[in-house]
């Protein structure tokens, strides 16, 4: 499961990113729980969290698929957008301002596509539909 090992190890550069960035404003804003008022807490804390609510199942969804033994092509594509996604998401909500910046939903509709497709190729193939 080459690939979606490699997901998980790019998925898990991001937590730690995102797990740094977080700590530090947590440092420097001392807020010990939550978001705190900070807006830039605020946005580190949603990078995070974010990540950590989708991230699991997509990684879950693309094993399966790889285990069910999907064409290669297809498991790397899904994985590869997705870990896209999750950037252009991420990115969109440390770098906007008063508007919401245009990568945060286009990476939103990403991961929500792959995992979508993830689903019901595994539904499909596991005999659940």
């Amino acid at each position: 499961m080459p690939i979606s090992l490699t997901l998980l190890a790019g998925i898990g550069l991001l937590y730690i990113v995102f797990g740094m960035l977080s700590g530090g404003r947590r440092s420097k804003t001392k807020t010990s729980l939550g978001a705190g008022s900070d807006p830039a807490m605020v946005k580190a804390f949603r990078a995070h969290a974010n990540l950590t609510e989708w991230a699991p199942i997509a990684v879950m969804l693309i094993a399966g698929m790889e285990y069910l033994e999907a064409p290669k092509i297809l498991v790397a594509s899904l994985a590869g957008v997705y870990f896209a996604a999750r950037i252009l998401h991420s990115t969109g909500i440390l770098i906007e301002g008063d508007k919401p910046h245009i990568f945060r939903p286009i990476g939103a509709l990403g991961g929500t596509i792959v995992i979508a497709w993830a689903t019901i190729y595994v539904a499909l193939n596991a005999g659940l539909l």
